[in-house]
């Protein structure tokens, strides 16, 4: 028997779907993963004035605002069952590192969660040839959420390697 199952009348929301929710959480990731680091890549380009590739750029930015935001909804429905199964039964005893990263994970998660977004919104307006000058606040946005997403991936495949929710 798994020692962090629920005990009879116990229940945490979500928790029958949970290994559903990890897969489609794992699936969105990957998205997530390509599209932004395809857009940070694109930002060379806009770093040296060229927008030729304006169209590709929107659309992968407009990609990483919605995987973004289907990750974090994902992840969100997973999180009751990760913190009373995994983390408060499982990390918090034997693996307390584990525990902190995945909280420096999720903090990271949270305040990124508005720099996506904000990147989805700019791909629907023609801010580099209204305001040029912003092209390097762009990319650094890009930049934050591309690292972010990288070190959440990882981060999130160290947690589940410990201790996953199914």
């Amino acid at each position: 028997m798994d020692p962090c199952a629920p005990g009879p009348g116990e229940s945490v929301i979500f928790y029958g779907m949970r290994r559903l929710l990890f897969v489609l959480h794992g699936a969105t990731s990957v998205v997530l993963i390509g599209a932004a680091t395809h857009h940070a890549l694109q930002m060379r380009h806009y770093l040296r004035g060229r927008f030729e590739r304006a169209a590709l750029e929107r659309t992968y930015a407009r990609v990483v605002a919605v995987a973004y935001v289907l990750t974090f909804a994902l992840g969100a429905a997973l999180y009751p069952t990760y913190r009373v199964h995994v983390r408060g039964l499982y990390l918090d005893r034997y693996a307390p590192g584990f525990a902190e990263l995945f909280d420096v994970k999720e903090t990271y998660a949270s305040l990124t969660l508005v720099i996506a977004v904000a990147l989805g919104a700019l791909a629907g307006t023609r801010w580099q040839v209204e305001t040029p000058g912003l092209v390097r606040v762009y990319a650094v946005m890009s930049f934050i959420v591309c690292a972010v997403v990288w070190f959440n991936a990882i981060a999130g495949m160290l947690v589940a390697s410990v201790r996953g929710v199914g």
